[in-house]
């Protein structure tokens, strides 16, 4: 289940104007990677907050940021009673005291977060936005100063004062997962969020509402002077932020997305794949970036290197791992141990062998081999076997009509994917009216499918539940293989009825905040460019919202097909793909395409139109694609990936489809 926290987000206007890009770096001083975390979730019960899973984010973001070289001694944290107004101020202060030119700093802030009246006339809605510091109200109190709410605007002189501080060398990255629109306990429904925080005769702004972290041009420093600076938030700022499986939402996407990181990566491009992950995990969100976001990562200072996890403890033949369900390690992934400093595994002989016996949110159990000689410190610990979970639905069935409900719980009872239940729920099935059937997302209450074939013909329920199950495993799954490194991207363009192309968009045209945005009326050509010393195979497949998958290249449709082995890229080519011009329609909200890079042509179109074709036939990739569309593992723990076995690799794009 999720949990709603309040989102605090504005867009960086001031960097839109301020902001250096920086397209080469030269630091004559060795550059320091800083981290501060702020987690506020045991709010005092007098300040009518309710309490969030804030310190779970904790472990999360400290892990991903350490292994992006951030030493443990750099990463201050504040958190709950400690993170008064004064103490996150002080921590700020402290961070630009420490810094020097030329370094690269990361504020996290997972907290709840409240709009409150605007006290400079500086912003056109007439609120600021506000993190909600430990002892903050959340509703009015008479006597209350706003004294526990750091406004936008003070945060806005503090990061100003770092970005000068470490120069445009430097880089300043903040994240935000919080809100500011509303909040839910677990087993409760959003209906509404906190209100604004302001006097009972404030009189707001009639303007649009603001969308900037600042909100005029600096006139503290000059632009030259400044780093720049990139702001990713969990969601809107009119949007629920959810929590996923007792953690934040966006810093568990920030976990996963870190393990995927290259030295070329832009901020867009990191931002694109937390997209993908939050597109899992809290799929009515929209995270938004703001900024210079075509810079590369982290001023370039990105470390490459296999991903890997460490342990906190260490007994007999049993070790602990920083890292669990939320990282992506569930039972029975397989773990190869090696030495601290190992950046490859393909040459090295591993020191042991284990595997996954306890998975939790932020831990992990594995069980050994043998026993490890030595300190914690000495071991880094590599997946090679992948499992994907547990992709069991639990779903409560709410339909009044006894003979309905009875007849719909046995057929679910009989399928190992779903778990009729009220508890932890995914999915709640109610009265569509006239028999028929509505699917609602248990996470927002919104419906997912509604009026779906009911009395004594389930299929389309069942179906549209398998959809949405296919299509998350799908989105999870990650193929590396060094041999291919093939990326893709979208050229936007606009095509008349015969579907000529008759204009040539930008990206930065048609996104918001950082999600590209199509409409029936914005067409894509794919580039597709292969990075990698080998050539490769590949095969791009769509998957829409409700989970549906539909085929790309090599299409679905038997118009505009063609044969897998025509899709091939010699290394270190580029090319756009003429003769496929993609249109978008229905069902709207965030949608994934996904590219498999591989050593034999690849083609799922068989798979998804459900044609004949022998197992003989099929690659290790398409047989485990059609084990997704075989009743016999629909539910249950899935299979074993060997992410160094499959001879492919991934990559994909996130973005938005709007009506």
């Amino acid at each position: 289940m999720k949990k709603a926290r309040l989102f605090f987000r504005k867009i960086v206007q001031t960097i839109l104007l301020t902001g250096v890009l920086v397209t080469s770096i030269s630091v004559a001083n060795a550059q320091t990677k800083r981290g501060l975390i702020v987690a506020i979730g045991d709010y005092p019960t007098d300040t009518k907050w309710r309490t969030i899973n804030s310190a779970n984010d904790i472990p999360l973001v400290r892990s991903a940021l350490v292994k992006q070289g951030f030493q443990s001694s750099d990463i201050a944290i504040v958190q709950d009673k400690d993170a008064t107004k004064e103490a996150i101020v002080n921590s700020i202060e402290a961070l630009i005291k420490s810094s020097k030119k030329g370094d690269i700093v990361v504020i996290h802030f997972s907290a709840h977060g409240q709009q409150i009246e605007d006290d400079n006339g500086d912003e056109l809605d007439g609120y600021d936005e506000a993190i909600v510091a430990y002892g903050a109200p959340a509703y009015y109190e008479e006597d209350y100063d706003f004294s526990q709410h750091l406004r936008d605007d003070e945060l806005e002189v503090l990061l100003e004062r770092l970005r000068h501080k470490i120069g445009p060398n430097g880089d300043v990255i903040v994240f935000a997962d919080a809100c500011h629109s509303g909040t839910v306990s677990r087993g409760e429904l959003s209906r509404g969020g906190i209100p604004a925080y302001q006097r009972p005769d404030y009189i707001p702004g009639t303007g649009k509402a603001d969308v900037g972290l600042y909100q005029q041009k600096s006139v503290r420093y000059n632009a030259e002077d400044l780093a720049p600076i990139v702001v990713i938030s969990a969601s809107q700022a009119s949007e629920v932020n959810y929590e996923y499986e007792g953690a934040g939402s966006l810093s568990t996407a920030i976990s996963r997305s870190v393990d995927k990181l290259n030295k070329n990566m832009s901020y867009r491009s990191f931002f694109s794949q937390i997209l993908k992950e939050m597109s899992i995990m809290a799929p009515t969100q929209k995270p938004a970036i703001e900024g210079d976001i075509d810079r590369t990562l982290f001023a370039g200072q990105i470390i490459e290197q296999e991903p890997f996890y460490k342990a906190y403890n260490i007994r007999d033949n049993f070790v602990y791992l920083y890292g669990g369900q939320l990282n992506g390690l569930f039972d029975g992934t397989v773990v190869l141990v090696y030495p601290m400093g190992t950046t490859s595994i393909k040459n090295g002989k591993p020191i042991a062998t284990g595997e996954v016996i306890t998975a939790e949110g932020t831990w992990s159990k594995l069980k050994l081999d043998k026993e490890l000689d030595g300190e914690l410190e000495d071991y880094w610990f590599f997946v090679t076997e992948r499992t994907y979970g547990n992709i069991v639905m639990n779903i409560e069935i709410d339909i009044r009509n006894r003979a309905i409900k009875d007849q719909l719980t046995s057929i679910m009872d009989s399928l190992p994917l779903f778990n009729v239940t009220k508890d932890d729920l995914d999915f709640i099935l109610e009265d569509g009216g006239r028999g028929r059937i509505d699917i609602i997302r248990a996470s927002d209450r919104k419906i997912f499918a509604e009026q779906l074939s009911g009395a004594n013909n389930y299929e389309a329920v069942i179906e549209a539940l398998k959809d949405f199950a296919r299509g998350s495993y799908f989105k999870n799954l990650e193929l590396t293989d060094s041999r291919f490194n093939v990326v893709f991207e979208f050229i936007p363009v606009r095509v008349d009825e015969d579907n000529v192309v008759t204009d040539t968009l930008t990206v930065e045209e048609i996104s918001e905040n950082g999600v590209m945005v199509f409409t029936h009326d914005i067409s894509t050509l794919i580039k597709v460019t292969n990075l990698g010393d080998h050539d490769a195979y590949f095969s791009i497949i769509d998957i829409q919202p409700d989970g549906k998958i539909n085929g790309i290249l090599p299409s679905d449709n038997k118009d505009a097909y063609r044969p897998p082995d025509f899709y091939h890229i010699k290394a270190g080519h580029s090319y756009i793909v003429q003769e496929s011009t993609v249109t978008f329609s229905d069902p709207y909200g965030f949608e994934v395409f996904k590219l498999f890079a591989s050593l034999e042509p690849i083609d799922f179109t068989p798979i998804i139109t459900q044609k004949p074709r022998t197992r003989s036939e099929m690659t290790d990739l398409e047989t485990l694609f059609d084990d997704t569309y075989a009743d016999a593992t629909r539910g249950g723990t899935t299979r074993k990936i060997r992410s160094t076995g499959m001879e492919a690799s991934t990559s994909y794009i996130s973005f938005e489809i709007r009506e």
